[in-house]
């Protein structure tokens, strides 16, 4: 499934920002119980391995998802990860590719990073500032119902299943709530 630009078009707004967590909402994994780097780079797959053989794949709809917002004329994106490996998750960003997008970086995909351990609402707050953007006209995805806290913020907030992550689906619904909300 995609969205095609008819949906798109029939929303009366879209966000001004797109935030992703990382852990089980880009990727199925808490990249701080593994291992980590150094990361072996598989093109085929767009994916990572380390030295211990784990590795560290995208959820299929993700990189597909990255490449429609990048369509949208007025919205960003933005990471606001929790993981206590910092250094880790922004590697594994700078290593997997877009390839919708002529194998962009998915790093580059990104006009925010709030990557540290602290709770959601210290990452918006960041964001927000260094963004100038309100949090309500933001949408979050993340598998945490506790980072639910960040809609008292005003941030529109859709909860996705550790399974799956993002997907088409889930991606949709957000759009179309984010666009119900005045």
């Amino acid at each position: 499934m995609t969205i095609d630009q008819e949906f798109i078009g029939s929303l009366p707004r879209l966000p001004k920002l797109i935030v992703f967590d990382l852990d089980y909402t880009i990727w199925p994994q808490w990249i701080d119980y593994t291992y980590g780097p150094p990361y072996t780079y598989i093109e085929s797959k767009n994916a990572l391995i380390n030295s211990y053989k784990e590795r560290l794949e995208l959820y299929p709809d993700f990189t597909a998802i990255v490449a429609l917002i990048h369509s949208f004329p007025d919205t960003k994106m933005a990471v606001a990860s929790r993981t206590s490996t910092p250094d880790w998750a922004k590697l594994a960003l700078e290593t997997f590719v877009i390839p919708e997008m002529d194998n962009m970086p998915l790093y580059d995909a990104f006009s925010y990073l709030e990557i540290f351990p602290a709770r959601k609402l210290e990452h918006f707050a960041a964001i927000s500032e260094a963004s100038g953007i309100d949090c309500k006209d933001m949408l979050f995805f993340d598998d945490e119902s506790r980072n639910r806290e960040v809609t008292r913020l005003g941030v529109h907030f859709v909860l996705l299943s550790q399974r799956d992550g993002i997907t088409w689906p889930t991606f949709k619904k957000g759009l179309k709530e984010f666009a119900k909300k005045s």
